[in-house]
């Protein structure tokens, strides 16, 4: 990760994901509503004590706000699938295999 900074938009896009409020998230994680919006307007970098309440609250992992959000390209997402797939059991490939075909079909 080139920029840092980028921890911010991962923070709001999770954030938002799971439907927690700037003011609710500040709430749980004992800081005020502005410096959770100057960390997700990336004015301010979160310590990582602070990075740590944060994924706490929102049951994620710290690495979480580190990953690329979503795939640029058909086959970056091919080969994110790809390897998602080799990491699973049989039961788990079945049950992927089934959501996609119902997905498409």
């Amino acid at each position: 990760m080139k920029d840092l900074n980028y921890i911010g938009i991962k923070i709001k896009e999770i954030r938002k994901r799971k439907k927690v409020s700037q003011e609710r998230l500040a709430e749980l994680v004992s800081m005020n509503t502005r410096s959770i919006i100057r960390i997700e307007n990336r004015k301010n970098l979160p310590t990582l004590e602070t990075l740590a309440k944060i994924a706490e609250v929102l049951e994620v992992s710290i690495s979480d706000f580190f990953e690329a959000s979503t795939p640029i390209n058909k086959q970056e997402v091919i080969d994110n699938v790809n390897m998602l797939m080799k990491k699973m059991d049989d039961k788990d490939l079945q049950t992927f295999y089934k959501a996609i075909y119902h997905f498409y079909y």
